[in-house]
C-alpha cells in the first residue's frame, strides 16, 4: 500500500522500494539496501545516485558510503514539479496539433469537419491559423467589426511570424486607412481591394495549409474548419481566379 502511494509521484518500482526501505530501516548501505529490496548491488547503487539527484535521499554522516530518506514532503514537491511539466507538455501538444492533423491528412484522403459556436470558436479558427503558419488565402466580410482588435492582433502575429496573407477585401474607408498606414506592408498582407457590394455576405473564408475555414458573423456566430487537402486546393485556386479578376 505504501510503496504504490509513494509511486504516485512519480517514482519507478525501484525507486519506490528504497525509499520506503530507508523511511523504515534509517540509513542503510547500498548493500543492505539491495538485500532489503530484492535488488542488485549494481542497481541499488545506480537507483540510491538518481534518488539523491532528485533530494530524495542524502548520504548518512558515517564514513561508510550510507544513505537515508528525506522527508516524505519532498514527494510532493516532487508530484507538483511532474504536473506542472505536464501540463506544460499538454499545452504544446495542443498548440501543434495542427501540423500533425496537416501531416496525416496529406496522406489521408479522409477529411474531417470541426464546428465551433460563438466567438469563442471564432478565436479558436484564427488560433488555429496562426499555429498552421501557411499563407493564408481569403476574402473577408465587412460584417466581423465586433471582432476587429482580435484580429488587428492576429494579423500582427502573422506577420511577426513571417506569415503572408492574400485578401480580397471589401474597399471601405476604414480598409484604406489601413493600407495607408503601412499596417498591410507590417502584417505581410496582400490586399486586393473590391466594391464592397460585391460581397455582402456575413461570412470570411479563408483557406490555408490543408484546411477551409468558414466564419460566420451576425446572428450565426459560428465557425468551421474543413481538413481536406483537395478542398483546400480547390478553395485557394478559386480566391486566386477571383483575385485575378479584381486586379
Amino acid at each position: 500500500m505504501e510503496q504504490d502511494t509513494i509511486r504516485k509521484a512519480g517514482l519507478s518500482e525501484a525507486q519506490a522500494k528504497i525509499y520506503l526501505a530507508l523511511l523504515r530501516r534509517g540509513v542503510l548501505t547500498p548493500a543492505e539496501i539491495a538485500k532489503e529490496t530484492g535488488e542488485t548491488r549494481t542497481n541499488a547503487y545506480a537507483v540510491l545516485s538518481r534518488m539523491e539527484e532528485m533530494k530524495l535521499v542524502k548520504r548518512g554522516n558515517s564514513k561508510k558510503l550510507s544513505y537515508e530518506a528525506m522527508h516524505p514532503s519532498v514527494l510532493e514537491t516532487l508530484a507538483e514539479k511532474r504536473r506542472r511539466a505536464a501540463a506544460k507538455n499538454e499545452e504544446a501538444l495542443k498548440s501543434n496539433m495542427s501540423k500533425l492533423i496537416d501531416i496525416f491528412y496529406a496522406h489521408s484522403e479522409k477529411p474531417s469537419v470541426k464546428t465551433f459556436v460563438g466567438y469563442d470558436g471564432i478565436k479558436e479558427v484564427y488560433r488555429d491559423v496562426v499555429n498552421t503558419g501557411e499563407t493564408v488565402y481569403l476574402i473577408r466580410t465587412t460584417k466581423d467589426e465586433k471582432m476587429t482588435d482580435f484580429i488587428m492582433k492576429y494579423r500582427t502575429e502573422m506577420g511577426k511570424k513571417g506569415v503572408k496573407t492574400i485578401g480580397l477585401m471589401p474597399d471601405t474607408r476604414k480598409s484604406r486607412a489601413y493600407m495607408d498606414s503601412g499596417f498591410d506592408e507590417k502584417t505581410l498582407l496582400e490586399r486586393t481591394p473590391i466594391p464592397e457590394k460585391d460581397y455582402t455576405a456575413p461570412v470570411t473564408i479563408m483557406a490555408y495549409g490543408n484546411k477551409v475555414a468558414l466564419v460566420a458573423y451576425g446572428d450565426t456566430e459560428m465557425s468551421t474548419i474543413i481538413t481536406s487537402p483537395a478542398i483546400a486546393e480547390s478553395m485557394k485556386q478559386m480566391l486566386l481566379m477571383l483575385r485575378e479578376k479584381y486586379q
